[in-house]
């Protein structure tokens, strides 16, 4: 029993460390990244809805109903009023790669402009040998995909898998 305490301690210590890490980092605020939308984001009492999108499948139909289930989402609630993320870790990195993308392509950057993030799992993209620059422009790589997961839920974003 001391022993699973023990590691539970653990795990919680390093989530919690994970979040200290990842709360400096921009969340609301307008991107100043090149190509990003200027549209204002909305304020955390304005949030109606916090969202990450989990792929870890090469499964390009993954990607897809992802990319339509987050359209959907825009239609009943609007974009400005959502925190949307996708992280992709395991093989998924691949699907967003510039000559894999195919037709996806204009979707993932019309959703980009309304504020979705795209973080890909930096251990993934290793073991898949996939290098930033092989990535739609759009993509963020996160260090770990399951840390991203991790913090993103622990601000109480709604876990959703394709």
């Amino acid at each position: 029993m001391r022993k699973y305490l023990g590691m539970v301690l653990f795990l919680v210590a390093v989530c919690g460390a994970v979040g200290l890490v990842y709360a400096g980092q921009p969340g609301l605020e307008k991107s100043d990244r090149k190509g990003e939308s200027e549209q204002k984001m909305a304020t955390p009492s304005q949030i109606k809805c916090k969202v990450v999108f989990h792929l870890d499948w090469d499964q390009e139909e993954r990607l897809t109903l992802a990319l339509e289930n987050i359209k959907n989402l825009f239609k009943e609630v609007p974009p400005q009023q959502c925190l949307v993320s996708m992280v992709a870790n395991g093989k998924a990195v691949n699907l967003f790669r510039k000559d894999r993308v195919g037709e996806r392509a204009s979707d993932i950057a019309e959703l980009h402009k309304l504020g979705v993030s795209f973080k890909l799992c930096r251990n993934a993209m290793a073991k898949n040998k996939v290098e930033k620059a092989d990535l739609v422009e759009v993509c963020d790589v996160v260090p770990a995909g399951i840390l991203e997961l991790i913090n993103l839920q622990q601000q109480g974003f709604a876990y959703v898998k394709p």
